[in-house]
């Protein structure tokens, strides 16, 4: 007799962004002996799929959009009849607490929140109705996990949860496998140059205009490679081009492999407006490289610790940017202090036995 709880994660895709990546190392290393998990895609598509294990079961909904998820999600959980239904992302944890009422108090449910609600919301095309949805519907949840401590307050703040419903586990750093990775023979960067490097989604949210205007105001031997793509592209080039600094902004695109760069160059910065936990700036110190940050909301501040794995610089500030990037640069940073200091803080082992010990 199978005792194991059944899993059910539910998740938009496994393109390439940070909650994706997280999915995929959980449903890697969650105890089998303990665990049978099935993963359910709203679209089986996206670069993590390669990196899923064979063991457990892949569903694909084949829904466009998580509007039009809902009543196959509904049937796939009578279906399966799981212990824990586990949701992340935005929209589709919303679907999920709004449906949740229909079940049984047997099946637990858990959302992983990504993002701080309240900012994420003022982007949406009706703001103050999604506030309304989620403070209506999110209490439904059994358990959310939250990123950082700015995601709890926040949820406790504008949308009245309860916090003994909240519980904040950190993202996990498979620091080995990073290792393994940022492993390369050839040679990515000029080295007469300060390269600087920034990776994630080109969205407004990542603040990349903001890193442009910093980059106008550097000397030309600082280099600024962008690891990435998205909606904002375009207009980047376009900003580059009018600030004349086209020769020195380069967009690599998504890589498959972001550690071997990030073991070269010589600084990452993050420009974000806000932020739920940055797992770039986990993977950057995971290689022994500085992060240069801004302050902004979220977990940002909870990861950085100026003058030993980067600086923090008061949010959307450009010339205290530009100051402390030119600091980073000459600062006599211990590479293997970093990494210590992310292994000790965020090593997958620890943030697994957390997951295991909530679901």
């Amino acid at each position: 007799m199978d005792v194991r709880k059944k899993i059910l994660f539910i998740v938009p895709s496994m393109r390439g962004g940070g909650s994706e990546r997280v999915i995929s190392i959980i449903v890697n290393h969650l105890n089998r002996d303990k665990f049978d998990i099935t993963l359910a895609l709203l679209k089986k598509e996206g670069k993590y799929l390669n990196e899923l294990p064979n063991d457990i079961q892949i569903i694909d909904l084949n829904a466009r959009q998580a509007r039009y998820s809902i009543l196959k999600i509904i049937k796939l959980i009578y279906q399966l009849k799981p212990n824990v239904v586990f949701s992340t992302l935005g929209y589709l944890n919303l679907i999920v607490s709004i449906i949740r009422p229909i079940f049984s108090k047997k099946i637990k449910f858990i959302a992983r929140e990504s993002n701080i609600v309240s900012i994420q919301n003022k982007q949406e095309k009706y703001p103050k109705f999604f506030n309304f949805l989620y403070k209506i519907f999110y209490k439904n949840f059994d358990t959310i996990i939250c990123q950082s401590n700015c995601m709890k307050k926040d949820l406790i703040n504008n949308f009245g949860i309860d916090n003994n419903k909240l519980v904040v586990i950190n993202n996990p750093v498979n620091i080995d496998r990073i290792s393994e990775l940022s492993n390369t023979e050839e040679i990515l960067f000029d080295n007469n140059r300060i390269n600087i490097i920034a990776v994630g989604r080109l969205s407004y949210q990542k603040g990349y205009d903001l890193l442009l205007n910093a980059l106008s105001l550097l000397e030309d031997k600082y280099h600024l490679h962008i690891i990435g793509d998205g909606s904002e592209k375009e207009s980047l080039i376009k900003l580059s081009k009018k600030l004349n600094i086209q020769n020195r902004v380069h967009f690599l695109g998504f890589q498959d492999n972001p550690y071997k760069y990030m073991a070269q160059a010589d600084l990452m910065v993050l420009s974000s407006r806000y932020e739920g936990l940055p797992n770039v700036v986990l993977e950057a110190n995971a290689c022994g490289l500085p992060v240069v940050a801004f302050d902004c909301p979220g977990g940002t501040g909870e990861i950085i610790i100026n003058g030993v794995n980067g600086f923090l610089v008061k949010c959307g500030d450009v010339e205290k940017l530009v100051d402390k990037i030119i600091e980073a640069s000459k600062y006599e940073w211990d590479k293997e202090k970093i990494v210590n200091l992310v292994e000790k803080r965020f090593s997958l082992k620890n943030i697994i036995i957390k997951y295991e010990n909530i679901l």
